[in-house]
């Protein structure tokens, strides 16, 4: 098998060149955001500017990294690769073919250059986000292949080391430059972490023996799941007032998966039923989302708006990506005309209420914007 055909196959082998086009339908209006030539692209990133990046597929199948601005595709590298976050301003990082074609490496994409930030002597290295100041996180593989968070600009990459134990994993990065993620202690338990490069700061747990933060917000609020004095994962809020449970939806466990500028968490809880429904917490209480009909949802992405997108299994099971917004939940394959077969698990969303995702557009898989209609 040829390198080019590995790397596809590392990809996911996906990704078109229609012209962007648009129609609007129930209250949205649809963006068909194109290829570079080729079959097909993925979103895998949107930002508050409405920019979407992710990987479009040239004329001869080779997915690269690409950015969308209003629509129209631009190509970020000469090497195979994929764009998986995008600044508030437009800067770039993703997953792209190393110099020597023999793996996938983080990347910074930015003024027309892609900067191959290498590894820790391992084997690969993958992107998790980007602030305005050229900042990547991620983790990366050392040389006895354990992998560790890092903090990288253009100039190179910091291993932010762990707990004592041999992994650590970075999630997200604030425009202050605040990394928040997890890192393993001597005795294999994972444990939040707060660090801006000097050193992992261990924001404590609720109680239990593990944490795992896996978003902030620009104010430095943080997001994720902590085991509690039970031993049992709940949501939480970390801010002034330190770790506060955020509590479940009557059943034993809690996740939070994001946050918006108002401190606003979503993520998905256990009911008293012992189903688990995605939730948003309001600052005040745990709001059930409730589901599409079937027994499980997750919310992934808020906005500053307290809307919400994730996923939600349908009556037959099925996984469905969904919208939610004023207490009410809406299956978005179901929106738009002549978009369908939406990937339930990589939906972004904006402040300004746009969506991002990748979905059958005329037979095909593209990236794809829904706005919502004026």
């Amino acid at each position: 098998m040829s390198k080019m055909t590995l790397l596809r196959a590392a990809l996911g082998g996906l990704v078109s060149l229609l012209a962007a086009a648009s129609a609007p339908a129930a209250g949205w209006v649809l963006t068909d955001l194109g290829t570079l030539g080729g079959a097909s692209s993925a979103a895998n990133g949107l930002n508050n500017a409405g920019q979407v990046v992710g990987l479009a597929e040239a004329a001869d199948g080779t997915p690269y990294p690409a950015i969308w601005n209003a629509g129209v595709v631009l190509q970020l590298s000469s090497r195979p690769g994929r764009a998986i976050a995008v600044s508030a301003s437009g800067t770039v990082a993703g997953n792209v073919a190393s110099l020597d074609g023999t793996r996938l490496d983080a990347t910074l994409m930015s003024a027309g250059n892609a900067i191959d930030l290498g590894t820790f002597g391992g084997s690969f290295s993958t992107v998790a986000g980007v602030n305005d100041s050229g900042q990547v996180i991620g983790f990366a593989r050392t040389p006895d292949e354990k992998e560790h968070a890092f903090l990288a600009t253009a100039s190179g990459m910091l291993d932010l080391g762990t707990y004592g134990g041999l992994y650590s994993y970075a999630y997200a990065i604030n425009q202050g430059g605040l990394v928040v993620g997890s890192a393993y202690d001597t005795a294999g338990k994972a444990r939040c972490f707060l660090s801006s490069g000097g050193g992992l700061v261990d924001p404590g747990t609720l109680g239990g023996s593990f944490c795992n933060a896996f978003a902030v917000n620009d104010a430095g609020q943080v997001t994720g799941s902590s085991a509690t004095a039970a031993g049992i994962g709940h949501a939480f809020l970390r801010g002034p007032q330190g770790m506060v449970d955020l509590g479940t939806l009557g059943g034993s466990s809690s996740l939070g998966k994001a946050i918006n500028r108002h401190g606003h968490v979503v993520g998905s809880a256990r009911t008293a039923a012992n189903q688990t429904h995605a939730f948003i917490h309001d600052g005040t209480q745990m709001i059930d989302m409730g589901t599409l009909g079937g027994t499980s949802s997750v919310a992934t992405a808020v906005n500053a708006l307290g809307q919400a997108v994730g996923n939600s299994t349908l009556a037959s099971g099925a996984k469905q990506p969904f919208f939610y917004a004023n207490g009410t939940m809406v299956n978005l394959n179901t929106v738009v005309p002549g978009l369908s077969n939406i990937n339930p698990d990589n939906v972004y969303l904006n402040d300004a209420g746009q969506i991002a995702g990748t979905g059958s557009i005329g037979g095909q898989q593209h990236a794809f914007v829904l706005t919502p209609a004026p």
